[in-house]
């Protein structure tokens, strides 16, 4: 009788736990004009009395994979034509994952004043956070574009495939930026481990490299999660098709994800406010 008594108390502690985090997400969704609009500011007050405005956020990037494609090309002794869209690709997703995780970090913190201020819904600022990051991926989208015809790469109907990894990859912007935004308020340690890992990590991941180089030891790829978020996208933009292996990881991954981002946001979002 103890034993069960237990077992329906720890249900109850469960669910009690992911249900606030689950109401506060779904009133969050229905100000969807509210976290829009404040996303696209945040872009547009970043290059306020700039000449070029977002632009540059084009310029940087288009830059970096242009000097990362002609170093590859020469290193491994291939072809620009075949390197430079696989880098470009590699490089425009690893952005947004790299960006929603370090900006996860600072989510509430740099918008102390606002939850100080304003009575909304915890949820509303992660999703502004999701918005802002995924304009700055549209806006990185026309280097793709530029590289793809300048390469003559080939679209086919693997290409629409990319459209259900985008969308697994926005959902697991979504629960990163809450877990470690809630985590790194409480703890700032997190963003120096955060920053510091993703400055590592696109060199030891198949970003700029092929999984094919590692020969037998391909394993190494296939046990990294990154490589495998990357791959559900940069696979069908260059016309192939993902392996079942890395769709499989990415959707347990996201599942797994938003079950924790509920249970820690629903159990500590209340906190934010005297962590600040």
């Amino acid at each position: 009788m103890f034993a069960s008594e237990r077992v329906t108390v720890e249900r109850q502690t469960t669910y009690g736990s992911i249900g606030p985090g689950i109401r506060d997400f779904l009133y969050g969704l229905t100000l969807w004009r509210m976290f829009l609009y404040l996303g696209w500011e945040d872009i547009r007050q970043r290059y306020v009395r700039t000449f070029l405005g977002p632009l540059w956020l084009i310029i940087g990037t288009g830059i970096w994979i242009a000097v990362m494609g002609f170093v590859m090309a020469s290193l491994f002794g291939n072809s620009i034509a075949s390197t430079l869209p696989f880098i470009a690709a590699g490089t425009l997703i690893w952005t947004f994952i790299a960006s929603s995780m370090n900006d996860g970090c600072m989510l509430f913190i740099n918008i102390a004043n606002v939850i100080h201020s304003f009575n909304l819904p915890v949820s509303v600022h992660v999703l502004r956070f999701m918005v802002r990051n995924f304009i700055i991926l549209l806006h990185n989208l026309v280097i793709l574009l530029v590289v793809f015809l300048l390469c003559r790469v080939d679209v086919n109907m693997n290409t629409f495939l990319a459209l259900p990894g985008l969308f697994i990859l926005t959902l697991n912007a979504l629960w990163i930026g809450a877990v470690l935004g809630i985590l790194n308020t409480r703890f700032r340690d997190t963003q120096q481990i955060v920053v510091t890992s993703m400055t590592v990590l696109p060199f030891v991941t198949p970003i700029f490299w092929q999984k094919a180089f590692l020969k037998k030891h391909f394993w190494i790829a296939n046990a990294n999660p990154f490589y495998h978020a990357v791959e559900i996208v940069r696979a069908p933009l260059l016309g192939q098709v993902p392996s079942m292996l890395s769709w499989a990881v990415m959707l347990v991954i996201t599942c797994l994800g938003m079950a924790l981002a509920m249970v820690v946001f629903g159990k500590y979002k209340h906190r934010i406010i005297y962590w600040l």
